[in-house]
């Protein structure tokens, strides 16, 4: 007696030989879901847009905000921020930038560069002076606050006198710069300090402080604060209102819930090149072009760097994804993931260090869905033959595996909200797997199966949930049997309606005619039995056993299924009766 039940079925793992596959991994998978224990296709793919205007080189970035869709040629990084308001902050596309209500501003917020000119006026009333110093800062529409001006001059100041400040600079335009607010000193028990006094439109009018110093407010909050590099770039949003950011060697951190504000106070330094950034809890995944670092903390003040003890660079950006639970990206070695757990080479047990660099991975651009890793790649074999097409890479259980697809993206855009992945094809914009779709045709071979003596398989069953029944079908073709006799009958007449000026305006949809439309089945399956490397029988009917030919043993078998309907497994023994008893 020899059974072989296939259930649970598994992606493929191409290190590894056919016959030591796991029972449940497969020798090439195509097109397949493998998420519920079941062989279900996925389904096609739904237009969504096409993009304009796009550069010669066309385009490596799209983003979806609002409803529109942006796109840019080079790798640009695009994140909403910790703020109350709808802003969107991009990095990578020149200076660093913000759109608010489809308006782009400088990301910087300019300060005053100009100290204001303190004069006392006034008779002093009494000898409790004290010495002061000015400061001005700019506010723009957003709330956002500059850095200081220079100081002013020292005064000194008694009761009874007022200070009047001059010299006052107007505010650049392009940043919606509306106000301004002053700070004067402060000494106390822990020193000197600078004090919110008054807030004004924005003027280069004298400012006159007659504010008693019961009236001071809040300390100056953008004392260290100071905006971001023009050439900063690699923007990933984290927690506690907190964004990351790098350029060359430095890793920058905004002030929390203010991403106007990168206080070079809060600036790691790493040993090489920063590649990309990106987070996984309260961590930040560090990827170089040497060895990866993990910073962890709270607030950008308490984060604290190491380097990890692998050498494994980062060496494509395009290829990092944030998969939520950890990091991955593209190294030399494989994909590698970078989680709580440690940092390791997932892919060790699906490629060897050549074949994975045979594939390109320095030009592969990846995104993520229901937690899986996707990469899109292009390379040349030996002979000059070019390959495509999508690796879906499952890291969610104890063994990896990898499912394959024809689609090949320049750019691809994971939206949280919707939880949808958007891939950019050419210049247009797809849905993928979208729910909208028709199933497309799955491929699934399952491993060499290699028996301990040969035998021969008398019976299969393939099973399926979502099969049209016999009597389904039967109705069907009953229904396209009498919709093709009406239809001749129709083609008998002079004019079926179609032809110019053949019926009124409206009556049927353009190129339409009177004939009924012909119902399909809309259901394919194809599941081929080998024997010692040999096709043996073609299976096309679900959910009722097939006989498979007799007069011969084998000790090597497979199956393979090509289908567009879910397959939910698939069993087959040396007799009908044995198979009954499965």
């Amino acid at each position: 007696m020899a059974l072989l039940k296939l259930i649970g079925f598994a992606g493929e793992a191409p290190k590894v030989i056919p016959r030591l596959l796991g029972d449940t991994f497969a020798q090439a998978a195509y097109n397949t879901r493998l998420d519920d224990g079941g062989l279900t296709p996925i389904r096609k793919l739904r237009f969504v847009q096409q993009l304009a205007d796009a550069p010669p080189e066309g385009f490596g970035t799209i983003y979806l905000h609002n409803g529109e869709w942006m796109a840019w040629p080079g790798q640009v990084y695009a994140a909403p921020g910790p703020v109350a308001t709808d802003r969107l902050y991009v990095m990578g596309d020149g200076a660093p930038k913000m759109i608010v209500g489809g308006t782009t501003y400088p990301l910087a917020v300019p300060a005053p560069t100009t100290a204001p000119t303190a004069a006392v006026s006034g008779t002093p009333s009494s000898d409790l002076g004290s010495t002061r110093l000015y400061v001005r800062t700019f506010v723009t529409d957003f709330g956002e606050e500059s850095e200081p001006s220079p100081v002013s001059n020292e005064v000194y100041w008694s009761p009874g006198q007022t200070v009047t400040l001059s010299g006052l600079t107007a505010a650049p335009g392009g940043r919606n710069i509306t106000k301004e607010r002053f700070y004067r000193s402060q000494t106390s028990t822990t020193g000197t300090q600078l004090y919110f006094i008054a807030e004004r439109a924005v003027s280069t009018a004298n400012f006159i402080d007659n504010i008693p110093s019961e009236s001071i407010q809040e300390p100056l909050p953008s004392l260290d604060w100071n905006a971001p590099p023009d050439d900063l770039t690699g923007l990933a949003p984290g927690p506690n209102g907190m964004m990351a950011a790098f350029r060359g060697k430095e890793v920058y951190f905004c002030e929390p819930y203010r991403p106007h504000a990168w206080p070079e106070k809060y600036v790691l330094t790493t040993d090489y090149p920063v590649v990309g950034l990106a987070w996984f809890g309260a961590s930040l995944a560090i990827l170089t072009t040497g060895v990866p670092y993990i910073a962890s903390g709270t607030a950008p003040e308490n984060m604290v760097m190491e380097k990890t003890e692998l050498n494994l660079p980062c060496i494509n950006a395009r290829g990092i994804v944030d998969l939520g639970y950890s990091v991955v990206y593209p190294s030399h070695d494989g994909l590698v993931r970078v989680s709580s757990s440690g940092t390791s080479v997932v892919t060790a047990d699906l490629f060897s260090r050549d074949d994975w660099l045979r594939l390109n991975p320095q030009g592969m651009v990846a995104g993520q869905y229901n937690g899986r890793y996707l990469t899109s790649y292009s390379y040349s074999d030996a002979k000059g033959e070019e390959y495509n097409g999508t690796f879906i890479v499952d890291l969610t259980g104890s063994q990896p595996f990898l499912i394959r697809s024809d689609a090949r993206a320049r750019a691809m855009y994971y939206d949280i909200p919707s939880g949808v992945l958007y891939m950019l094809i050419g210049n247009r914009i797809y849905e993928w797997d979208a729910l909208s779709e028709p199933f497309s045709l799955q491929s699934w071979k399952s491993k060499l199966f290699v028996l301990p003596t040969p035998t021969n398989f008398g019976a299969i069953l393939v099973e399926s949930d979502e099969a049209l029944t016999d009597e389904e079908v039967a109705n069907i073709e009953a229904e396209i049997a009498r919709i093709q006799a009406e239809n001749e009958v129709l083609f008998a007449e002079d004019s079926i309606g179609g032809e110019l000026g053949g019926s009124l305006l409206n009556q049927y949809p353009v190129n339409g005619d009177m004939l009924l439309p012909i119902p399909t089945i809309n259901r394919n399956v194809s599941v081929s039995v080998y024997a010692d490397r040999k096709l043996v029988a073609t299976i096309g009917k679900v959910n009722r056993m097939a006989r498979l030919p007799s007069g011969f043993k084998a000790a090597k078998w497979e199956i393979e299924v090509t289908s567009d309907m879910p397959i939910t497994q698939i069993l087959m023994a040396t007799t009908g009766m044995e198979l009954a008893g499965a």
